[in-house]
């Protein structure tokens, strides 16, 4: 009945990060899914400023948003554009 608690993967984004990453794969429509994974990045490059040029371009929040998921976001045709190989 209740949602297993564990902590977040990412303290600075939490819990809900965690929760857009794993429901991407249930959205059936690819470009929903790619969309939402973008908005999930998009999460990640507000909580680590740091990572982000001054372009507003992150690749360490895309390789930050492979790490965290589960699964590989290839085969839901989410690609990380700053990995070439990937993309081939």
């Amino acid at each position: 009945m209740f949602v297993e608690q564990r902590k977040p993967k990412d303290f600075d984004c939490g819990y809900n990060l965690d929760r857009m990453i794993d429901s991407l794969p249930r959205i059936e429509d690819e470009e929903e899914r790619i969309e939402y994974a973008e908005r999930a990045v998009g999460l990640i490059k507000q909580s680590h400023p740091n990572w982000v040029d001054e372009d507003g371009n992150s690749k360490a929040a895309w390789d930050h948003f492979f790490e965290l998921a589960d699964y590989d976001p290839n085969e839901y045709g989410i690609y990380n554009p700053y990995n070439n190989s990937e993309n081939s």
